[in-house]
């Protein structure tokens, strides 16, 4: 699925990160996918088409929806780290919200 810019999924994301329930960084989404805690994958729309392809299938087989939305670099700003292609978010209360979001 994916959604253009949108302020209120950011605004979302940046309280799920204050609450300490996404992990950021191709290791720690994958471990979180495999581990059965991911509940929403967030995609960055730059990312390589072989990263995109890689984590869908994942998370494709986990049952875990993907979201593509937002850059890299907007993804890095959210978490006030470093550019991120990929984000997980732990919280099925968060990732039904940053769902609903990006449908509207």
């Amino acid at each position: 699925m994916k959604t253009s810019n949108n302020l209120s999924l950011t605004g979302l994301l940046g309280l799920a990160v204050r609450a300490g329930r996404v992990r950021s960084g191709a290791e720690a989404v994958k471990e979180s996918i495999r581990g059965g805690k991911s509940r929403l994958v967030i995609l960055a729309m730059d990312a390589s088409e072989g990263t995109k392809r890689s984590f869908k299938n994942m998370a494709d087989l986990s049952g875990v929806p993907v979201l593509e939305c937002h850059t890299r670099l907007e993804l890095g700003v959210c978490l006030n780290r470093a550019p991120r292609a990929v984000l997980s978010i732990l919280d099925r209360h968060f990732a039904s919200g940053m769902l609903k979001k990006a449908l509207r």
